[in-house]
This record gives structure tokens, sequence and C-alpha cells, in this order.
């Protein structure tokens, strides 16, 4: 028996309650919402591979909607997806590799804005991550200096001739940074790590030449030579008293 459906007001097929089948249901669902989930929670179960089929045609039709309960799930479980994509990344270091090199190709002037924020960021992390790729990687590393220095002839003549500037160092003065040392610890002492180093020690320039130092006694200190080539271009005094911070036999 045909009559007007309450809800769309089309003349229908009666089934319920004054509306039509369409209706009747759309009404039963908003007004039982713990059976639908039961009840599809059951059916999702029971057919899963028409479940997958319904949920690939669902993503396909309605991507700006996948897109907002995405953001809104992410944003939800921000938590998890940290754990989950730190846990992928470590069993996937190949695949990781791989997507990022791709990512950092199809997106030039994006990694290039988050590699200078981050290196602005975090300096000292930076530096410690060269600092461990150099000593690694010792070989590429003095090949990629011998590649720069052809490249760049002006930059090489600009650093050389700043080094000519603060002049050769005075006769005596590496004799007096010896003795001191001696005066100190008895024998040649790194004054980093503290450990002996008669064989094996470096004359270090505190403030490097290429940053404004001197040759003078004041900017001068014995290191071994891992200590010495680990400091690369830092300006580190390791003179300094551990109590007061004053620099040791100053002049």
């Amino acid at each position: 028996m045909k009559k007007i459906c309450k809800d769309c007001g089309e003349f229908k097929e009666h089934h319920a309650k004054g509306m039509c089948k369409k209706c009747y249901k759309e009404r039963w669902r908003f007004e039982n919402p713990e059976k639908v989930k039961i009840y599809s929670k059951k059916w999702e179960k029971d057919n899963p591979g028409r479940m997958k089929i319904l949920q690939k045609k669902w993503y396909k039709d309605n991507p700006e909607k996948v897109k907002v309960n995405h953001k809104k799930w992410y944003k939800a479980n921000s938590e998890k997806m940290k754990a989950y994509g730190k846990k992928w990344r470590k069993d996937n270091p190949e695949k990781e590799k791989a997507r990022h090199k791709k990512w950092n190709k199809d997106n030039p002037e994006k990694e290039k804005a988050y590699s200078k924020k981050y290196r602005l960021e975090n300096p000292e992390k930076v530096k410690a991550k060269n600092r461990k790729y150099r000593l690694k990687n010792s070989e590429k590393e003095k090949a990629r200096h011998k590649k720069w220095q052809k490249e760049n002839p002006e930059k090489v003549r600009e650093s050389n001739f700043k080094r000519r500037i603060n002049g050769t160092i005075e006769k005596g003065v590496i004799d007096k940074v010896i003795n001191a040392n001696i005066l100190r610890y008895g024998v040649i002492t790194c004054e980093k790590d503290k450990n002996p180093c008669p064989n094996n020690y470096h004359i270090d320039h505190i403030v490097p030449i290429s940053k404004g130092g001197t040759n003078d006694y004041s900017n001068l200190q014995v290191l071994c030579a891992k200590c010495n080539l680990e400091k690369h271009i830092e300006i580190m005094d390791y003179r300094q008293d551990i109590k007061d911070n004053q620099m040791f036999l100053k002049v």
C-alpha cells in the first residue's frame, strides 16, 4: 500500500510508522547508534572482502572527507603516530632513506628552509653530527676539501692572506707553551683529556686563525692529536681553571 512518506513527502510504498523503507532505515539508524555499531562490526567481521571493496570505493569517491578524517585522527592520536613513525623508521632504514631522498628531490625549497631552521635551532647537534661524520669519513672529507679548494681559488687565497696577516709564531713562544704545560703536569699533557702525550701533541690555537686568532702565547695550548682534530675550528680554552673559570698562566 502506498502512502505519502512523513519524512521525504513522496508518494511511496508504506513501510512502517508512516514512512517509506529508506526513510524508516535512516531514522532507525539515527535512533539506535549503539545497535548500528554492533551490527556493523559483526558485518565487517563476516564480510572482510566486501568491506575492503566498499572502503576503497568510499575513499576514492570522498577524497576531501578522507583528508579531514585523517587530519582529525592524527591530531587526536599524535603520540601514537610519533611512536609508530619512530618504530617504522627503525625497522625500515633503507625504505626511510629512499623516501627521504625522494621527498628532498621533489621539494628542494622546503628542504632548504627546513634544514636552515634546524641548523639555527640546533647548532650543537649539527656540530656534533658534522664532527662525527668527518672523523668517520676522513678520506671523503679530504677529497671534498681538495675539490672545494680547486673550485674556490679566491676564497683559498683570502684564507691564506688572513694567515699571513697574523704572521708567523715568534721564536721561543712554542717552547714557553710547552714548558708551562710541563710545569703544570710534569710531562707534556693534553689540556682537554689530561692524558700524557709527549710524542703525539699539537700546539692548538684557542681562537682559530680563520676566526681572527693570533699566534700569541695567550692564544696557544697543548692538545693531543685526537682532541685537536676533534676540536676543528671551535673556540675553546681548555686551560681554564674548573673552579673560577680563569685562564692558567695568562700573560
